[in-house]
């Protein structure tokens, strides 16, 4: 086993498992919902076409599920079998590994093995207290249809964006586990995240969404929370994405919105953030 090994067909290889003969495995991982690219993928291939052993696979772990990844990944490439795992298969394979072994030293590792993979999936912690927090606005999405930006989240209890992770948007590479929404010149409300679906194509889950063909999160909300007290916005950025603390948004200590950002930026230096 080795990791990040350099070849001559200059690529980095972020795992490769070799076994003798018998098995010569490349792995490629991605944070967030990604997976390696075919270029990508074929610039590990002379190493493994020269390898002498009898099974060769290139393996793409990412948070994406088996389906999502069929779509995006060739099934072989120059003859070699390309697989997918998500990293809750790793995640399931580790547990499963854990209940077989009666070691308690493996029973450890393997422990905390499932521990550290959880934090490159998909699924955010329950627990965290902060919100993602976005703005919407009143206009149509599509000019021939009356539904707005608003009407999404307020209507449909919906709501969508990019994948993060692959560019510099900022949008978030593993969904949060709450979202707030402003719009019309206050904070309005927070969401538990109660379901997240990923599709390239927004337009087909609703038609009168924007037409996409890049990742998308789609969200199912839950019920809205509502701050204690209107919360205007004060002076701040009108597009702005924050992660804030459930307590600033709902309790009413902070007097807008720009003082409870300010208050959630002292909270994080004071830790040390």
């Amino acid at each position: 086993m080795a990791s990040q090994v350099f070849a001559e067909d200059r690529g980095f290889t972020d795992m490769e498992l070799a076994s003798g003969t018998a098995l010569h495995a490349i792995i490629e991982a991605k944070l967030g919902w990604r997976v390696p690219t075919v270029g990508q993928l074929e610039r590990y291939l002379p190493r493994l076409l020269a390898s002498p052993a009898q099974a060769k696979v290139l393996v793409s772990v990412s948070a994406a599920d088996a389906a999502w990844a069929r779509r995006h990944l060739p099934g072989r490439l120059a003859g070699v079998p390309v697989v997918h795992l998500s990293w809750s298969d790793l995640q399931a394979m580790a547990r499963r590994a854990h209940d077989a072994t009666r070691s308690p030293v493996d029973r450890v590792w393997l422990t905390q093995l499932v521990q550290h993979l959880q934090e490159y999936g998909m699924t955010s912690n329950v627990f965290d207290s902060r919100a993602y927090v976005v703005s919407l606005n009143r206009s149509r999405i599509q000019p021939s249809n009356p539904l707005t930006w608003i009407d999404v989240v307020v209507e449909q209890g919906k709501y969508f964006h990019p994948v993060g992770g692959s560019d510099r948007s900022g949008w978030p590479v593993i969904p949060p586990s709450y979202i707030g929404f402003r719009y019309l010149a206050e904070f309005r409300s927070v969401h538990f995240i109660e379901q997240v679906d990923v599709t390239d194509h927004i337009q087909d889950v609703d038609p009168r969404w924007p037409e996409t063909n890049i990742p998308h999160f789609v969200y199912t909300l839950g019920p809205a929370m509502k701050p204690a007290k209107p919360m205007g916005l004060g002076a701040i950025h009108p597009s702005m994405r924050n992660w804030v603390a459930l307590d600033l948004l709902l309790s009413g200590k902070a007097s807008d919105y720009k003082d409870a950002i300010d208050r959630m930026r002292e909270r994080v230096q004071q830790q040390g953030g």
